[in-house]
């Protein structure tokens, strides 16, 4: 038996140092059947990434049971869990770092599980090769894993937990930072392996390209299961612009727990009270909210039918008639970027190489690029895991130095500079952020906002900067008093943002700033992020593989292998053709949206 089973789990964390108790899960239930592919959805800071941990035995529970198969975990010791868990558990981490051993090749890495399973020479390099192939990771094999990118360090990461081939796979956040031909690929990959070994996947993520992949879909919110999709629609295009109509179903747990959906929340104007009704056909209930509506205007609200059938007939022929327009991806569209752009240009990258010495090789990752960027525009640097976006954010903002070429920021010549020169010019006038948060951990999300400007010798530093108003447009005020190691991926992320925000310098990098947040979250990121660039005049450096987050008026560059396929600046047509093609959508000219 590998299915997974939850009931009350509870989870609170305590930092003994600061007193602080945050519940991460409040009594949530969770049922995933043997040989099933789930997927677990949730806003950032929701709980899904320590429900992961708690079910790999990585943390231990508060309280609740949580069965695997037929034991229960939460009895196990530690000892016992490491075994339980290397014969029966695949653990794939958003954090890829703790998934690969950064000395070993990609080969070596995969290979270390097969040896593990004691599979024969032959076998493990037939299935290494498969493997390789599947993920598309055949040309970095020879490679450590220090020199690949962040998509190609989760692929391999995935590589090495398939070749466990595990009863249950746990998946945290897997295609993050990988851009949609290869999620589609990780998506079939999983498909196939339940399919063959029966394996039980279970899928923790925000990205939306998984929200259609498999029939079920669990919804987290505040630490609590509140809705479960079965056979999603895959036309709510709720990724773009709209709330989740999905999530009007609800669950009620084992305490006798439901949480209204916000949409239900905010259409009744609930307050403190609502009310319950039974229909006289006693085949469903109504709720609504007292202070607003009373009992019998419910009921001349309904039909004069007592049989339930005509109702849900009705609500059939509704939910037929409904169409996805264009009109729902519009706001998309009328969000401009227009940006008061000067003449002279505050970066220029001329030639740009950059090469990694491979053993007796070289492997050369960007080959001769070369771009101008004017101060106050917004820059998106798009391309498929592998094509160097990282490898270009990292050595243009100074981070790693160019093997040739030149690259100027604000009249420096970083390419020259000594190291202490770059460091002094970053520090001042570039703003990162980066797929790993560069948080102090040892200080609060309140003080990591104030170091940058306390070492700058700004006195008044709140004279200076409204760090607060920042940190509520970065939804992370509720936690300024709050350490790094007590935030969620995902609220790292936010923090991390209000710290380059807070700073207001002249550039600011983003290499994937919205990998661990949910969409509505993104959406929020980019707006801010276009403001902050039509307010202060900064220039912003963004790449990404989601390229739902492309605006009107954006500067995109595409690169493959290395080098500059496409250098546009996106008009609204032109955005229309990249959503097409991103969203596997076709926009017909009446407006109306096929699949």
């Amino acid at each position: 038996m590998s299915g997974i089973y939850v009931k009350d789990l509870i989870k609170v964390y305590h930092d003994p140092e600061t007193d602080v108790r945050v519940s991460a899960l409040r009594g949530l239930d969770l049922f995933v059947k043997e040989g099933e592919v789930a997927s677990i959805i949730g806003p950032s800071g929701a709980g899904k990434s320590t429900l992961i941990k708690i079910l790999c035995g990585l943390e231990t529970a508060s309280g609740g049971s949580v069965y695997i198969g037929d034991t229960n975990i939460v009895d196990l010791s530690e000892k016992e869990m490491q075994i339980f868990r290397f014969k029966n558990i695949g653990i794939i981490n958003q954090f890829v770092a703790q998934n690969l051993i950064p000395n070993l090749t990609v080969e070596q890495n995969i290979l270390l599980p097969l040896k593990m399973r004691y599979a024969s020479r032959q076998r493990a390099r037939k299935e290494l090769d498969e493997l390789l192939s599947t993920l598309n990771i055949e040309r970095i094999r020879y490679n450590p894993v220090t020199k690949i990118s962040g998509g190609e360090a989760v692929r391999t990461s995935i590589g090495v937990t398939l070749a466990k081939k595990p009863k249950i796979i746990l998946a945290d956040e897997p295609t993050g930072q990988l851009d949609t031909a290869n999620t589609n690929n990780i998506i079939e990959t999983f498909k196939d392996l339940n399919r063959a070994f029966n394996t039980t996947i279970l899928v923790v993520t925000h990205d939306l390209r998984f929200r259609n992949a498999f029939n079920k879909s669990y919804i987290i919110r505040d630490g609590r299961l509140v809705g479960v999709n079965v056979e999603m629609d895959r036309s709510e295009l709720d990724f773009l612009v709209k709330p989740q109509e999905s999530t009007l179903q609800s669950v009620i747990d084992s305490s006798q727990f439901v949480r209204l959906p916000d949409e239900v929340y905010q259409t009744g104007e609930f307050k403190h009270i609502v009310e319950f009704d039974i229909h006289p056909s006693k085949k469903f209930s109504i709720l609504f909210n007292p202070n607003n509506v009373t009992k019998k205007e419910i009921y001349e609200l309904l039909p004069k039918t007592h049989e339930y059938s005509d109702i849900e007939e009705k609500i059939e022929e509704e939910e037929e008639e409904h169409k996805v327009s264009f009109d729902e991806v519009r706001p998309i569209m009328e969000q401009e970027f227009l940006a008061d752009l000067s003449d002279r240009n505050i970066i220029e990258v001329r030639n740009l190489v950059k090469s990694f010495p491979l053993g007796k090789r070289t492997h050369e990752v960007l080959k001769g690029i070369s771009f101008n960027i004017q101060k106050g525009d917004f820059v998106v640097i798009a391309g498929k895991s592998g094509a160097g976006k990282t490898t270009l954010m990292n050595v243009v903002s100074g981070v790693e130095k160019p093997t040739s070429g030149e690259i100027i920021i604000d009249g420096i010549n970083i390419s020259e500079e000594s190291g202490s020169t770059i460091s002094n010019m970053r520090f001042k006038d570039i703003a990162m952020i980066s797929q790993v948060n560069n948080l102090f951990s040892q200080y609060t999300v309140k003080e990591n906002m104030e170091i940058p400007e306390i070492f700058n010798g700004i006195k008044d530093f709140y004279s200076q900067i409204d760090f607060l108003e920042i940190a509520e447009e970065c939804k992370i005020d509720h936690r300024l008093n709050q350490y790094p190691p007590e935030l969620s991926a995902g609220e790292k992320q936010r923090a991390a943002l209000a710290v380059a925000l807070s700073r207001h310098t002249p550039v600011i990098f983003a290499d994937e700033p919205t990998a661990n947040l949910d969409s509505r979250l993104a959406r929020n990121i980019i707006s801010m992020l276009m403001e902050t660039a039509r307010v202060y005049n900064t220039t912003i450096m963004m790449s990404t593989h989601d390229l739902s987050l492309v605006r009107p008026g954006f500067r995109l560059i595409r690169l493959q292998d290395g080098k500059i396929i496409e250098d546009v600046r996106v008009t609204k047509n032109k955005l229309k053709g990249i959503l097409e093609n991103y969203l596997d959508i076709k926009i017909e000219e009446n407006g109306s949206i096929s699949y």
